[in-house]
């Protein structure tokens, strides 16, 4: 029901604002872009087993203690997705600090606990490398979230690549959107990850512009896009 009422409620924003895509592309073309330090990041998913969600969410919350002792890891959210799925995005300026949070502390207690703890935990796809392609950063901590997964249709993915570099211009005028993140996972999806201090800045976004572009392009550039791909998220740790 949340997710058909977010879908309904951007779909209506369209129509108000009459938001072109032409319109989108074009704003602020000269603020488009990347200009943080943090270039890089790993996306995590995972599962809870039955009767294990408080385990999954115990690990994620003690593992914001050892992500401050890794200097290469520069941004680090743990949250919830749902009663039983869980993730964990970081960000990082160079390759070298990405490998060493895979190889250290958090990354050996997860994998030394997944067959325990997780359902279907695949290394090589349940941990995804992503190229962070435009940025808003902050340091006030969020505790409400956005994960949107975005799978470019056949010959889309440059149409897609510009979407997500038009919506910096857009979410730097978004006071309560604290920090945004437009992600690449592969040659065909993408992603947004954001955070809000809570549900009042998530629904401004929801009903902001960048939402109204997505929902409008959405049947052009993406594929089997729905409400499904909009997952509304608790942070439950952030560093």
């Amino acid at each position: 029901m949340i997710k058909s009422k977010i879908l309904t409620t951007t779909i209506i924003v369209v129509v108000q604002l009459g938001f072109s895509s032409q319109t989108f592309s074009k704003t602020n073309k000269n603020k488009m872009g990347n200009d943080t330090k943090e270039k890089i990041g790993l996306l995590v998913t995972m599962t809870a087993k039955p009767g294990k969600e408080q385990a999954v969410r115990d690990f994620l919350l003690g593992g914001l203690s050892l992500v401050n002792q890794e200097p290469g890891t520069q941004s680090w959210y743990a949250f919830q997705i749902d009663e039983n799925t869980f993730g964990i995005f970081d960000t990082f300026n160079k390759e070298k600090g990405r490998q060493a949070q895979q190889s250290g502390e958090v990354a050996k207690v997860l994998l030394a606990n997944a067959n325990d703890l997780l359902v279907d935990f695949d290394v090589n796809t349940s941990i995804q490398p992503a190229n962070l392609m435009a940025t808003k950063l902050s340091k006030a901590k969020g505790h409400k979230g956005l994960l949107v997964i975005l799978t470019a249709k056949e010959g889309k993915a440059s149409d897609v690549e510009r979407f997500l570099l038009g919506g910096k211009a857009l979410v730097n005028d978004e006071p309560k959107t604290l920090s945004w993140y437009a992600i690449q996972l592969n040659s065909n999806t993408y992603a947004i990850f954001d955070t809000f201090a809570e549900d009042e800045g998530r629904d401004a976004h929801l009903n902001g512009k960048v939402a109204a572009a997505l929902v409008e392009d959405a049947p052009v550039i993406l594929e089997g896009f729905n409400a499904e791909a909009i997952q509304m998220i608790d942070i439950l740790a952030s560093k």
